[in-house]
């Protein structure tokens, strides 16, 4: 396995390890002004927002790989 390969392995840990330390010291606290309809509604917005920038990111790799 290259140097690379392993550089990004380590790296990859390392966010996978950080996002769940954050998402821990998030949940630790209860949410006392929580509304379902609230939460839907902003995943819905998250999830909207997202697919055009994945796409885009998408199309971007394959250009980048295959062009």
């Amino acid at each position: 396995m290259g140097i690379i390969m392993k550089l990004l392995i380590i790296l990859v840990a390392l966010v996978c390890i950080v996002a769940l330390v954050i998402t821990l010291a998030l949940t630790k606290s209860e949410d006392t002004s929580y509304s379902s309809h609230k939460s839907i509604s902003n995943q819905l917005l998250l999830y909207l927002a997202l697919i055009p920038i994945i796409g885009v990111i998408i199309a971007s790799l394959y250009w980048v790989l295959f062009a």
